[in-house]
């Protein structure tokens, strides 16, 4: 078995059931009397966040030996390590060649590795694309400046971005809930 993401099939689906978007909508809300709009890039501050929760809580009830950080720098912990949670919107499942991308900034917080989730933005589903230890991410990515078009998207901070065949199967490194 190949410990990266060769094929669509070796992305997990996750479906978003009534409960995990209420969940996500009550995390929403205290995150925001708490914090207010900080720490999100894109003008729907709303749909940004409930992206990232909804992809949390996908990830949380996949691996549940995970547990929610309570450092906000990073969403969840296992054993000794730390994992970050990046998730971003689309309208279809993910393919290998689709590409992982981390804000520039945040290269800076103190995290051992990286899931990444594409969230589809009718928040019906969640497809966890891979895993990746930050260091190997930081060496095999490449930064791509503010303004440019990438993927019919022009990049609106300076993004580092990897394809998903780039990352590893999540359950080679995280126990995965039995069925």
């Amino acid at each position: 078995m190949n410990k990266l993401i060769e094929k669509q099939s070796d992305i997990i689906d996750f479906e978003i059931l009534p409960e995990h978007l209420e969940e996500a909508q009550n995390r929403n809300k205290l995150f925001f009397r708490k914090y207010g709009n900080a720490g999100t890039h894109r003008t729907n501050k709303d749909r940004q966040r409930m992206t990232g929760y909804l992809a949390e809580i996908a990830i949380k009830n996949t691996f549940t030996k995970l547990e929610y950080s309570e450092n906000d720098e990073v969403d969840f912990v296992f054993k000794d390590k730390t994992f970050d949670s990046k998730a971003q919107g689309c309208n279809s499942k993910p393919y290998p060649d689709y590409v992982a991308t981390l804000y520039e900034e945040q290269k800076k917080r103190h995290v051992d590795f990286y899931i990444f989730s594409r969230v589809k933005n009718d928040f019906s589903k969640v497809w966890i694309c891979g895993i990746i230890s930050k260091k190997e991410f930081l060496e095999k990515s490449i930064l791509i400046p503010a303004g440019v078009m990438r993927h019919n998207f022009v990049y609106d901070n300076p993004r580092f971005e990897l394809e998903f065949k780039n990352l590893y199967k999540p359950e080679l490194l995280l126990p995965k809930q039995k069925a």
